[in-house]
């Protein structure tokens, strides 16, 4: 269940949820880390909380209780870091975690699971989805950092060329875009162990038919039955044209003259 939730079905790369979170909030590993707890605390919560007490709710209201609850629990851990720590968030952290309650992986996991199954089963998809959101976040702020500005968690690498689009959105979206497509082809060939051992190729496929291939041509008679009703139609179609050439030849000798 926690391989499945976290790496054949992760989050962010085969669901595409918790995108904006995630390509906001991992310009470096440190808010990465703190976007990847939020977020895990969030989902955690509230799948708890709609598998035990809102199955009953309409679910418009259950949506915006999912809201209420995020708020709930990442605006008073916002407070106590700010104030009852020594860490000290950046500005763009403190817009970005209030955010987190709204993000799309919590709406998604409560309201297609946690609400229609038990509170244990609830709580292992919350587990293995927050695990999978968070890691990939980790994974994100510390290439990004690195490649963006040779730094991880503010000490230089000393690097000496380093890749400043990293630090950009576009960065993010790069690495999420190469980490799925890692993801597909590793469980593609998983599920094909046969290709990648004997190195199979499909067989090509001749695509030039014979005289015999295909249904045989029967002749159509289109003929009507009624030869009155072939002569009005067949006058009826002179007469059209005819309407159009003599159009042409009038408008030819207006010219003329």
């Amino acid at each position: 269940m926690m391989f499945v939730g976290a790496v054949k079905f992760n989050p962010v790369l085969i669901q595409c949820v918790a995108l904006c979170p995630v390509v906001a909030a991992t310009q470096n590993l440190k808010d990465a880390f703190f976007t990847a707890v939020a977020v895990f605390a969030d989902l955690f919560i509230t799948a708890f909380i709609a598998s035990t007490a809102l199955k009953k709710v309409p679910r418009f209201v259950r949506v915006a209780l999912y809201l209420i609850i995020g708020l709930a629990i990442i605006c008073p851990v916002l407070w106590l870091i700010e104030f009852r720590t020594l860490v000290t968030l950046p500005l763009i952290m403190k817009i970005i975690l209030p955010l987190v309650a709204v993000n799309s992986a919590t709406a998604v996991h409560c309201e297609t699971f946690a609400v229609k199954n038990d509170v244990r089963t609830a709580v292992n998809d919350a587990l293995a989805a927050g695990t999978g959101i968070g890691v990939i976040m980790l994974i994100c702020g510390a290439i990004r950092e690195i490649a963006g500005s040779g730094t991880i968690l503010g000490y230089s690498l000393g690097l000496k060329i380093t890749l400043p689009g990293m630090a950009m959105p576009v960065g993010c979206l790069v690495i999420l875009g190469f980490g799925a497509a890692a993801l597909q082809r590793f469980f593609s060939e998983e599920k094909n162990p046969a290709h990648k051992e004997t190195g199979h190729q499909p067989e090509e496929v001749d695509l030039e038919m014979d005289d015999d291939y295909g249904p045989e041509l029967v002749d159509m008679d289109f003929a009507y039955e009624n030869d009155d009703e072939y002569a009005y139609l067949l006058s009826s179609v002179n007469e059209l044209i005819d309407s159009f050439t003599s159009g042409e030849d009038e408008s030819e000798e207006g010219e003329e003259s």
